[in-house]
């Protein structure tokens, strides 16, 4: 008789707890440039943990969600992605076919715990240079606590 060992990789999970803080964070670093924005930390598969809305931003908080959770699919930055979809017709297509779930820009980021992909950061309404230095400066404060 033959026997299997079956091992699934399960990926590292972040709480509640830490997802508010990283978003805190993210939109503190655009609120110290002057730029009021909202933040989205999603798990994994890309589900969204917390959405933020800052004070001051007027628009509903969609494109963060999008963002993070293109990150992830993606396994990269938005700032990268934004630079991929301007030049990879194919990748262009995947984005523009699914607008409801993915948004290739800059402002997001991959979150990895003890080297595994464990979701997404995104910071949006705001220029999108801006919102991926917001996004990487509240990464660097989040992870420096």
């Amino acid at each position: 008789m033959l026997s299997f060992l079956l091992a699934f990789e399960v990926a590292p999970a972040l709480t509640l707890d830490q997802s508010i803080d990283l978003a805190r964070s993210a939109i503190a670093a655009c609120a110290a440039k002057g730029a009021p924005v909202s933040a989205a930390v999603v798990d994994a598969t890309g589900t969204p943990i917390v959405i933020l809305r800052g004070d001051g931003v007027v628009k509903p908080p969609v494109a963060a969600p999008r963002k993070a959770a293109t990150a992830v699919k993606f396994n990269a930055a938005g700032s990268e992605l934004e630079a991929r979809e301007a030049t990879d017709p194919a990748f262009a297509a995947i984005i523009k076919a699914n607008p409801e779930l993915y948004n290739a820009h800059g402002g997001s980021l991959p979150l990895y715990i003890s080297g595994q992909l464990a979701g997404g950061l995104a910071v949006a309404d705001t220029d999108h240079e801006i919102a991926d230095e917001c996004a990487r400066t509240g990464l660097a404060n989040w992870s420096a606590n």
